[in-house]
């Protein structure tokens, strides 16, 4: 208002003067208790000169400053035979050329900004397109498909966590999508808790980590086309052309695994690089709704780097000991990241940074072809962390989290224990234990006891179940709970 009210007053007095008048334009906008903001934009990093695939996603990043703020970021582009320019904002720092797969010539981009006062436009490397930058094109090697690699931030006592792990699980079973994924189930497996601390500073759960941190999906997001849209732009972006192969033998005994991986180098430069082998159950732990998780993280087969020469391949074999788990319930997921870091966050846009290396190529097989898998089991009442009365939650252990660090269970009165179990063939029976005594027995649903066993002196009990299948497999959930039962 300010600066419109002395525009017309300069103006007034110049219509009184006559011609001989001059006429003052203020170029800068008066901001910050009347500061005249005369300082241009900078543009501080940009990708330049970089390299493309056909058929892929090439994503320029550019990094910008002003000392008030700037509203315009444009990035241009075109191919090298195109005579006019397109354009497309990369005012979030990003933006993305996707190349034809029937292209064959380069690409050329530049970017402008500007701030509010048109202190600008500021270029690089040039405002016009005089001076650009150059994606170098090449082809895709026939047949070699980008699978991406999700690892899925979670914990049993997660009350939102269902409902992303059936997201993932639906769009895997539906084979649209090339895409392997892993459970990460913080409170089950301290090398996953580490991985995701440690490797990915994660703030909250669930949390989606896609191809290493190329994509993020925070908190509960529930809806299926968020989903979609980051798996099918993480499949379509521009990688390193390699390809990872995995396979995985039994010997006789059923005793030890051994896993070969094969890396194919298409490039003429060496590949540096990380590998992550990882060793998941198909049916794994119950989660907070007592649905099992799908390729839940057990170990990493192999952890290394690796370096494959220019258009060459590298063979890596392992062994595992698998005596002690169930050969028929293990997939494997062979990933190779890349040795290049680029700053993320866990928490989009810009909380909790890591450095993340995205995942180059990846490769998954089962253990065994078809076979028998354990039951689903769950327990659904009582429900982790919260504290029942006669069964029913009522509040989350929020007081005893805080004294403790850990989601404890409170009963108080009699409760219905309630089981949720199935099979891929079928359920035979369900047992109910009790701190490992036998309290009840079911052929059929509902797999339900009531607990109404006074607890008086002891407090501390662990809730046992066990599903058994009609092929002789099982499947036992747990549960250890503070119960006050008088009656």
């Amino acid at each position: 208002m300010r600066l419109v009210l002395t525009a017309a007053i300069v103006l007034i007095i110049a219509i009184l003067l006559g011609s001989s008048a001059y006429v003052i334009f203020f170029t800068g906008e008066e901001k910050n208790d009347g500061i005249r903001d005369t300082e241009a934009p900078t543009i501080d990093s940009i990708t330049g000169g970089t390299t493309g695939t056909t058929g892929k996603i090439t994503t320029i990043s550019v990094t910008f400053s002003d000392n008030i703020e700037v509203i315009v970021a444009t990035m241009y582009y075109k191919t090298e035979s195109a005579d006019s320019w397109s354009n497309t904002s990369i005012l979030s720092g990003s933006a993305d050329i996707v190349i034809p797969s029937d292209s064959d010539e380069d690409w050329y981009y530049y970017v402008v900004v500007d701030d509010a006062a048109g202190n600008g436009p500021v270029g690089d490397p040039s405002v016009d397109g005089s001076v650009y930058y150059t994606i170098t094109v090449s082809k895709t090697p026939q047949d070699l498909v980008h699978y991406v690699f999700i690892e899925e931030g979670t914990g049993t006592w997660c009350d939102n966590c269902p409902a992303v792990s059936d997201i993932l699980h639906d769009l895997y079973e539906s084979g649209k999508y090339n895409f392997y994924y892993v459970s990460m189930v913080e409170d089950k497996n301290s090398k996953a808790k580490t991985r995701l601390e440690k490797d990915y500073n994660i703030l909250g759960y669930p949390t989606v980590f896609i191809d290493g941190g190329y994509e993020i999906i925070f908190g509960g997001n529930n809806e299926k086309s968020v989903f979609e849209e980051k798996i099918a732009k993480a499949a379509n972006r521009d990688v390193p052309e390699i390809s990872a192969n995995v396979s995985a033998e039994v010997d006789e005994h059923g005793d030890k695994i051994d896993v070969t991986i094969v890396i194919d180098n298409y490039e003429s430069d060496t590949h540096i690089g990380r590998l992550k082998v990882y060793l998941t159950e198909r049916v794994s732990w119950a989660n907070y709704d007592g649905d099992a998780y799908h390729f839940g993280f057990l170990d990493y087969i192999a952890d290394e780097d690796v370096s494959i020469n220019g258009e060459d391949q590298k063979i890596v074999t392992k062994s595992y000991d698998v005596s002690n788990l169930d050969v028929d319930n293990l997939m494997i997921i062979a990933v190779v990241f890349n040795d290049e870091s680029t700053t993320k966050y866990s928490e989009p846009p810009d909380g909790n940074p890591f450095d993340a290396y995205y995942a180059d190529a990846a490769d998954g097989t089962l253990v065994v072809e078809g076979g028998n898998l354990p039951p689903e089991l769950g327990i659904t009442n009582p429900i982790v962390g919260k504290v029942h009365r006669f069964g029913k939650p009522i509040r989350t252990a929020g007081l005893m989290y805080r004294v403790t660090g850990e989601f404890k269970t409170i009963l108080f009165g009699r409760t219905t224990i309630t089981v949720k179990a199935s099979d891929d063939s079928k359920i035979e029976k369900v047992e109910f234990y009790i701190d490992d005594n036998l309290v009840a027995e079911f052929t059929e649903e509902p797999y339900e006891w009531m607990w109404k066993t006074p607890s008086l002196i002891r407090f501390k009990h662990t809730v046992k179940v066990v599903a058994y299948d009609d092929g002789g497999k099982s499947s036992t959930a747990t549960l250890d709970v503070i119960a006050f039962i008088l009656l």
